[in-house]
């Protein structure tokens, strides 16, 4: 999903997802993707020092 060029749209490009990911890694933080308990997706970052 964070590959970059992976879209489910006719017409996405790919990129949303795989610009995220690296943002978080340039911050040393780490994101993951799972089930949101009400449906839809939940992205979780983690690492995040929250000073």
């Amino acid at each position: 999903m964070f590959e970059s060029g992976y879209t489910t749209r006719e017409n996405g490009t790919g990129y949303g997802l795989s610009v995220v990911e690296r943002i978080a890694e340039a911050h040393g933080w780490s994101v993951t993707v799972t089930d949101s308990e009400s449906g839809g997706a939940r992205f979780e970052f983690t690492g995040v020092d929250p000073a």
